[in-house]
């Protein structure tokens, strides 16, 4: 596992954050295109060593802040404090700006356990490259707490303590650089690196199968719900056709209909005074036979 990077530390940036860290590293911005920093800056930040009994290694790889009135004032500033408030009686004695190469080795410390990191340019002549700088956790083992490796840390070779969790990251966090050197607890850190990379790659893939696959099965009950719809369409549709094929009589023809048929009923009051049984004559007029039928029914 690498380092913490923040690579572009500025106004609009991450300026406020505070962070519990193992190791970071620390850039102005934009250190990283080799360009020089930005005026109207006043940025800063506060860090805290994940464990309580650790103090934080300040190492400042590379400092380029050119801005010097009188040769002795700062307009452009990187300043440290060992809390995280701003204030005089925290400020750590360091250089604030001119320049630091990485060969000196400059190297202070927060014995709290918490740096404060403040960043300031005025409006002035701004040149250089900025900052970079190396904060590291790290503890002095004794033998009752010695550097336990069971509890994921590192003895460097100076006799610091560091997390496990900082070898082989590209970063040297120890003051000889035991930690970037490939001996067997570094062989280790890079196979449990690979291990957490290929179990995080398979579980990857496995997201993505099942991704895969809910999306096939969403396609296909949209598709069904669109083969349920066009079959109800044609079936509507078919209907209606059948319904428009069979003939409905118009009123005209129920009205010839209903002349061709007449009905007597012959009962004591309408019909024959001597007829002592109630007969029905049904009398069928057909327009071209004009024939007459009649039917007689005994009503019991």
């Amino acid at each position: 596992m690498t380092s913490t990077a923040i690579d572009g530390i500025k106004r609009s940036n991450v300026c406020g954050d505070g962070y519990r860290i193992e190791g970071v590293v620390l850039k102005s911005y934009p250190f990283s295109k080799m360009e020089s920093y930005l005026p109207y800056e006043n940025c800063f930040m506060t860090f805290q060593a994940r464990q309580p009994s650790n103090q934080i290694r300040i190492h400042i790889v590379r400092l380029d802040l050119n801005d010097i009135r009188s040769g002795t004032d700062c307009l452009d500033s990187l300043r440290f404090y060992k809390s995280a408030y701003i204030r005089r009686e925290d400020k750590i004695d360091s250089i604030e700006c001119g320049q630091i190469f990485e060969a000196e080795n400059f190297n202070i410390i927060s014995p709290t356990g918490i740096v404060t990191v403040h960043f300031s340019t005025d409006g002035g002549n701004v040149y250089g490259l900025g900052f970079k700088v190396i904060l590291t956790a790290f503890r002095s083992p004794n033998k009752t707490h010695p550097c336990d490796r069971n509890d994921d840390e590192f003895l460097c070779n100076n006799g610091d303590c560091i997390s496990s969790l900082l070898l082989c990251d590209g970063i040297t966090h120890c003051l000889d650089g035991s930690d970037e050197i490939p001996n067997h607890s570094c062989i280790l850190n890079i196979e449990d690196s690979i291990n957490n990379l290929n179990i995080k790659a398979n579980h990857r893939a496995m997201i993505a199968k099942h991704q895969h696959w809910r999306g096939i099965l969403i396609i296909a009950f949209l598709l069904i719900i669109f083969i349920v719809f066009i079959l109800f369409v044609a079936y509507f549709i078919c209907r209606r056709c059948v319904d428009s094929s069979i003939p409905v009589p118009t009123t005209r023809r129920r009205r010839r209909i209903r002349r061709s048929f007449k009905t007597i009923v012959h009962s004591p009051f309408n019909g024959p005074k001597n007829s002592t049984t109630t007969t029905t004559q049904v009398v069928i007029q057909d327009e071209k036979n004009r024939k007459r039928l009649d039917d007689d029914y005994n009503i019991l």
